[in-house]
């Protein structure tokens, strides 16, 4: 019988690269000094709580992927500290609310491809982004960073040329950045663009979409804007496939008949909070790519308008309303696919 202390380093990483569980792996972990070692070069994730342990713990994980931290109070020597440990890093998360520096250092992080500072506010992006962007960079979290203007978005449409995610929610981003941005090197390459809850931008400013024809997930919620923004937005965009339309107040079904007609490909539908009425939901009544619908919080139309939409879709499983609103029973031709929930949004 082969003892532990016999196998080698490679062999016990083979072992391990098996075990996906994490608490398996911790045991493992446990069991003596080797088999921490090894564990700690064969992982390829981790989410540190607590940023104070940074300097003593990140050390045991040398070929991590996937880097994961909250730590409200991250400085610029941080960063430089985790890109000398962990070179081949392909995504950061340094999500928090509260940030001591005002430029972000990406030297040494060179494989990134994921990256996340959202909360990040004092961020001074435009600087930080001259660092980051290079060819790997695909995904850009940037939510809730009001420090992201328009000279931010400038700057990612000038540098960021293979991104294909984007979150800019609650930033400031105006019209005139959403206009740099869609007419920048970038704008064929998204994919996947968040603007919920940019206060900035107006109908105008959607009017530039247009130009980003690869899009194919769309968030515009809680924007004031109107139906001649939403139609902007997504006229002439055949590749949409998720749009978010929820808390537009002023939204009517005039758009929603321009979607239905516009966005062949189009799967899942959010209309939470808006004043969509029957006619609006029937208008998707022949659709044949839309799987999902939801019209939580949503008051002006009946069971039959639902019975016309949901039967007249061959495409759709999920339809979501409010339990609350609509009182009676789900009737039995429906119940496979209209679900009722409560008030939580």
């Amino acid at each position: 019988m082969v003892e532990i202390s016999q196998l080698n380093d490679d062999l016990l990483g083979q072992i391990l690269k098996r075990v996906n569980d994490p608490d398996d792996r911790k045991r493992f972990s446990q069991v003596c000094k080797q088999w921490l070692k090894v564990e700690g070069q064969t992982r390829t994730s981790l989410n540190l709580l607590r940023l104070s342990f940074l300097r003593r713990v990140l050390p045991r994980f040398p070929n991590l992927v996937s880097f994961r931290t909250g730590g409200s109070f991250l400085e610029e020597a941080d960063l430089e500290f985790i890109a000398k440990t962990c070179p081949n890093l392909e995504t950061i998360d340094l999500n928090t609310e509260e940030f001591e520096s005002r430029s972000l250092s990406t030297n040494g992080l060179s494989k990134l491809s994921k990256v996340s500072v959202r909360g990040r506010c004092r961020v001074d992006t435009v600087r930080w982004l001259h660092k980051l962007a290079h060819d790997n960079l695909t995904y850009l979290d940037l939510g809730y960073c009001w420090f992201v203007d328009e000279t931010a978005a400038e700057a990612i449409g000038q540098l960021c040329t293979c991104l294909s995610y984007l979150n800019l929610r609650y930033s400031n981003v105006s019209d005139n950045g959403l206009r740099l941005l869609a007419h920048g090197s970038c704008s064929k390459a998204i994919k996947t663009l968040v603007l919920a809850k940019c206060y900035h931008i107006t109908d105008s400013g959607l009017a530039h979409l247009r130009n980003m024809q690869c899009l194919e997930e769309l968030d515009l919620e809680g924007n004031v804007l109107t139906d001649t923004g939403v139609i902007a937005a997504i006229s002439g965009n055949q590749s949409l496939q998720k749009l978010n339309l929820s808390w537009l107040r002023n939204v009517s079904d005039r758009s929603m008949v321009f979607v239905a007609e516009n966005c062949p490909n189009l799967k899942f539908l959010d209309l939470r909070g808006t004043r969509v009425t029957g006619a609006g939901i029937r208008a998707f009544s022949g659709h044949m790519c839309l799987e999902s619908l939801v019209l939580r919080l949503c008051y002006a139309f009946s069971w039959r308008d639902v019975e016309h939409m949901v039967l007249g879709c061959p495409s759709l499983k999920s339809f979501v309303l409010s339990e609350k609103i609509i009182k009676k029973p789900i009737p039995e031709r429906l119940s496979k696919i209209v679900t009722l929930v409560d008030y939580i949004l």
